[in-house]
């Protein structure tokens, strides 16, 4: 749900290492969430600062992102730095 209505998210979940390779990033980059709607799309992009993605990390991402009742479109930065390696 977004903004009351069902959505289907065009995600991207990736790590902050793979995400500064193409993103120019602070020296201690905060995770993040970055949500855009364009055209009637929902982009969600999520960069968390873990070593690797696995299972039991895009299942803890994706129930933060349906529990958290105030999304909104922009980027949304969270957690303390490098505390979540």
């Amino acid at each position: 749900m977004f903004h009351g209505e069902l959505v289907v998210w065009n995600a991207c979940v990736e790590t902050i290492e793979e995400y500064s390779l193409h993103h120019v990033t602070a020296k201690d980059p905060m995770q993040f969430i970055q949500i855009d709607v364009q055209e009637g799309v929902h982009f969600l992009q999520v960069g968390l600062n873990i070593p690797i993605i696995d299972k039991a990390a895009l299942e803890r991402t994706i129930l933060m992102i349906r529990k958290y009742k105030r999304l909104q479109q922009g980027r949304h930065e969270y957690g303390a730095r490098s505390k979540t390696l």
